[in-house]
């Protein structure tokens, strides 16, 4: 008998792991450049709120540093 193969992996798990090798979404919230004041430390200024709260609207997102 040969070595068996696992099962396929189900949709929710490749789903999943599509997900985590997206990242977060590219948005001021995430962005490190973006401080607890709502401004924008890059630019000096605070983002209008549609800008802010918009997927890659900004070509400067850096990733938000965790600690």
């Amino acid at each position: 008998m040969g070595i068996m193969k696992r099962h396929q992996e189900p949709k929710f798990i490749s789903d999943w792991r599509e997900w985590l090798n997206a990242g977060p979404p590219k948005c001021c919230h995430t962005c490190d450049n973006y401080d607890q004041s709502g401004s924008c430390i890059k630019y000096g200024s605070i983002p209008p709120q549609d800008f802010a709260q918009s997927i890659d609207a900004c070509a400067d997102w850096v990733l938000e540093i965790p600690f």
